[in-house]
């Protein structure tokens, strides 16, 4: 009698989680969304080869958020990032927004420093500004940077515009 009566008590136990191990194994889009949004750090990389740096490596770290919303991946990101290069390197902090895909774009506050014969502007010219990162897909696309010139040769022009490619950051 005890045993039939643990193995009743099995019986209902397994009846009464089969539902919530079913929920589980539901597809994404069957799920609620969660809207509630949660944290994450991430490492923020890339590598460019453009104007004035030539090529350069860029790392550093990011810090974000990221929530569903009408079917879709959200996330808002704030990347600080150093990158080094063979004429000059970047110091940036960035808003990174991230879509679908590795598509997306960011903003950065950027000080730029050049040497060893950089592109287009004279070395040991230190320069601060913006650039805008598009990535059209795979966070590969242009970077677009508008500087001024604060220290360094007085006879070099005062502002200048970057222009590279890369992918990352």
């Amino acid at each position: 009698m005890m045993r039939s009566r643990r193995s009743a008590i099995a019986l209902v136990a397994a009846c009464l989680a089969t539902p919530a191990l079913l929920r589980a194994q539901q597809c994404r889009g069957c799920v609620g969304e969660d809207t509630v949004a949660h944290v994450h750090v991430f490492p923020a990389l890339g590598i460019h080869a453009g104007t004035p740096q030539k090529v350069s490596a860029a790392v550093g770290v990011g810090l974000g958020v990221e929530w569903q919303r009408d079917g879709r991946d959200h996330s808002r990101n704030v990347a600080l990032f150093a990158e080094p290069g063979l004429s000059a390197g970047r110091a940036s902090v960035a808003y990174i927004n991230q879509g679908r895909f590795g598509s997306g774009f960011g903003v950065a506050a950027t000080v730029l420093r050049t040497w060893d014969d950089p592109w287009t502007v004279k070395q040991n010219t230190t320069f601060v500004g913006g650039d805008v990162l598009l990535w059209p897909i795979v966070f590969l696309g242009p970077r677009i940077g508008i500087f001024r010139r604060i220290a360094g040769d007085q006879a070099s022009r005062k502002w200048f515009i970057s222009l590279d490619i890369g992918i990352g950051l």
